[in-house]
């Protein structure tokens, strides 16, 4: 809980460099389920925003921790309503190798909610999901 708030902090103000690694930093917490229940609000729309600008690995960081968030039903519906989708298909496109597999990881995650599925296949992921 204690380190959640400086990485959301460095999410939001940090150099590229910072908002890389804190996007990480948070994938690695977000890995324990308890943790992934203090996680402040305002931590998914910069990790949306980490995967719409950043670069390389912060675009993979941003993509593994949304794919931790995603681990937890209530918040599967928030990620799609953050816009996160379709970045996350953009990166499965265009990405680096793990940027591709941590959004193939998440996209699969947000897959589990059926109303989900519809978007993930009208955004083009499918045939992008069978080359990773």
């Amino acid at each position: 809980d204690g380190a959640l708030p400086p990485l959301v902090e460095l999410l939001r103000a940090g150099s590229e460099e910072a908002k890389t690694n804190a996007a990480g930093a948070l994938a690695c917490l977000l890995k324990d389920e308890p943790t992934r229940t203090l996680v402040p609000d305002e931590a998914l729309p910069l990790l949306v925003e980490a995967l719409r600008s950043g670069v390389g690995d912060g675009k993979a960081n941003a993509a593994r921790a949304i794919a931790r968030l995603a681990s937890e039903a209530p918040t599967r519906a928030h990620i799609v309503r953050e816009g996160a989708l379709p970045l996350l298909v953009a990166l499965l496109r265009a990405g680096t190798e793990n940027g591709k597999a941590n959004a193939a990881g998440a996209i699969s995650r947000l897959a589990q909610e059926a109303p989900t599925r519809a978007l993930i296949a009208g955004e083009g992921a499918l045939p992008l999901l069978v080359e990773v």
